[in-house]
C-alpha cells in the first residue's frame, strides 16, 4: 500500500471517529471540563477542526478556517490565528457541520496529491524533532494529532456518562 493510501485510510478513520466521539453530546455538555486543566469537548472538537484546516492547506483545498481565534494553540498557531478578529464561540453542532463540510473538500485535495509531492522535503514549523521533513511526514503527524485529541474526547465522553465511542459508521 502506498504512503498516500495509508494516510488517506487514517484520515477516513478520523472522519468517522470524530462524528462518533461527539455523538449525543449536547452543547451544554460540550462546554464542561471534567478537571482543571482538561479542555472541554467543544474546545477539542474545534481544535480538531482547526488542525484539519492544516491538512486542507497541505492539499490546496479551499477551506475557510472558522473561529480561528478560539481553537489554535500557542505552539501551532500562525500569525493569522493570533491576529484573527474575535468571533462568537460556535456550538458543537456548528463545529460538526463545518467538519463534515470541510472533510469532503480536504480529502479530495489530499487524494489528488502525487507521491512526488508527498515526498518533497518541506520547511515547516513542527513540534517533533527529529521528524520526516516531507509533506507526507507532516500529514502523518497531523493524523497522529487528530487521533490523540479524538482519544481525549473519548475519555471526557465516558466521564459525562455516555457510552463508549463506536468505531463503526
Amino acid at each position: 500500500m502506498s504512503t498516500k493510501k495509508q494516510l488517506l485510510a487514517q484520515y477516513d478513520l478520523h472522519d468517522v471517529l470524530f462524528n462518533n466521539v461527539i455523538k449525543d453530546i449536547n452543547d451544554h455538555e460540550s462546554n464542561k471540563t471534567i478537571a482543571d486543566p482538561v479542555n472541554s469537548v467543544k474546545w477539542l472538537a474545534g481544535h480538531l477542526l482547526w488542525a484539519n484546516a492544516n491538512l486542507a492547506n497541505i492539499s490546496g483545498a479551499p477551506v475557510e478556517v472558522k473561529w480561528r481565534d478560539h481553537f489554535h494553540t500557542t505552539q501551532g498557531g500562525s500569525a493569522e490565528d493570533f491576529n484573527a478578529p474575535p468571533s462568537p464561540l460556535p456550538t458543537l453542532d456548528e463545529i460538526k457541520d463545518k467538519w463534515n463540510h470541510d472533510t469532503v473538500i480536504t480529502r479530495q485535495g489530499l487524494e489528488n496529491l502525487s507521491e512526488e509531492t508527498l515526498n518533497k522535503v518541506i520547511d515547516a514549523k513542527h513540534p517533533i524533532h527529529p521528524f520526516d521533513n516531507t509533506l507526507a511526514g507532516l500529514w502523518a503527524f497531523i493524523n497522529d494529532h487528530q487521533a490523540y485529541h479524538i482519544g481525549q474526547i473519548g475519555i471526557i465522553r465516558r466521564a459525562l456518562g455516555k457510552e463508549a465511542m463506536s468505531y463503526s459508521r
